[in-house]
């Protein structure tokens, strides 16, 4: 009787391990099927694409210049209006091209009366009104969307470069190195770039941060050793300022860089001279800066649809690598954004692309070296 007891106890005992074994053996069969439900948003994008998958860009039409009354040089900071018009500046005109490329104006006058000025330097953009300002002489000029002049108003004399319309304020930012001590040293240095709330008439400024970006300078010249570009979202600005990968995240209601976006990259060694060839205004031989070790990891970036892209010095073939982060810094996606085969070299700074997946690029011919913007659409991805 004794033994029969132990027996039943013992079958017992193992009916429950088996039971265990299988309530465990069930619950890791939840935790794989659940497992990706449970990640976070930025890990599950990265889950459903393919990284490093091709996204081909098509030509839609060309911007060119007359070779005789417009004459591009170095068209950039692009914008595309509601009417999905395109704005740009290029020293010294401000120009505005229909959705089909045909010009709508040209503006400022040259001179110095009224609508009219020998340096204009920077536009932005209210949303109806457009303000281009000018160093000489010293002053800002008004137009309405259909480059008609509205007013001008002198202002102190300035030089900044970057300007934007963010939440009914004026964000600028200044080069410091003219007004400080650098411009008398010589050699590499990081100088700050300072960003300021102005003032609509131009008159005060109040400091928000300083920016540092490293300079070769020499004999009173200075040049910029490190990608630049200064995207606004929201309430913030994207500030790529360094040769190395990183994208600070600046906050200017608070003032502070809430985050920078960074990820491992493996440098590349550069071609580049010392300074980028500039026939209106070549550098003196005596004066040319050093020659780059490596290229800039990344050239530009542009928030698409509440993502930040960044434009990586990697590129393959005729394609260009793209890496992808949300809004809070974790890296989602890369692709590589393919030209169409049109003969053209395709400079990614100042480049434009809309959240329609409309692209906006200065291409130089490969043979006659003119300058025109092409505009491309994103056919997949």
């Amino acid at each position: 009787m004794e033994n029969k007891t132990i027996k039943n106890i013992f079958t017992l005992i193992l009916r429950n391990i088996n039971l265990f074994i299988f309530s465990l053996f069930f619950l890791f069969l939840i935790t794989i099927v659940t497992a990706g439900d449970s990640l976070p948003a930025h890990q599950k994008n990265i889950a459903k694409r393919k990284s490093g998958r091709i996204i081909q860009l098509e030509e839609v039409m060309r911007i060119q210049d007359d070779g005789d009354q417009i004459i591009f040089r170095n068209p950039r900071y692009f914008s595309q209006l509601d009417d999905e018009s395109f704005i740009f500046f290029d020293y010294p005109s401000l120009y505005k091209y229909n959705v089909k490329g045909k010009l709508q104006f040209k503006i400022p006058e040259m001179g110095e009366g009224p609508a009219e000025c020998i340096s204009p330097n920077y536009y932005y953009f209210d949303g109806e009104i457009i303000y281009v300002t000018s160093c000489i002489p010293p002053k800002i000029m008004k137009y309405d969307i259909h480059g008609k002049f509205i007013k001008e108003q002198k202002v102190p004399k300035s030089t900044f470069v970057y300007l934007g319309y963010i939440e009914n304020r004026i964000i600028g930012i200044r080069d410091e190195i003219h007004y400080s001590e650098f411009i008398h040293k010589q050699g590499f240095f990081e100088t700050p770039y300072t960003l300021y709330e102005i003032s609509p008439d131009f008159r005060k400024k109040r400091k928000i941060l300083d920016i540092p970006v490293e300079h070769y300078i020499k004999e009173r010249h200075w040049w910029r050793r490190t990608g630049f570009a200064f995207v606004p979202y929201k309430h913030y600005l994207f500030s790529l300022h360094t040769a190395e990968y990183q994208i600070d995240k600046i906050n200017l209601r608070s003032g502070r860089i809430e985050n920078s976006f960074k990820r491992p990259y493996n440098r590349i060694k550069s071609k580049k001279h010392g300074s980028s060839p500039d026939i209106y205004n070549p550098t003196p031989k005596n004066l040319q800066p050093p020659a780059f070790d490596y290229e800039w990891d990344s050239n530009w970036v542009q928030v698409v649809n509440n993502t930040l892209w960044v434009f990586t010095s990697t590129k393959k073939d005729n394609m260009t690598l793209i890496d992808v982060f949300d809004m809070e810094g974790h890296y989602i996606d890369n692709f590589y954004l393919r030209f169409p085969e049109n003969n053209e070299d395709h400079r990614l700074s100042h480049s434009l692309i809309t959240n329609e997946g409309i692209c906006y690029f200065l291409d130089e011919n490969k043979e006659t070296g003119l300058l025109s913007i092409g505009k491309y659409k994103i056919k997949d991805g």
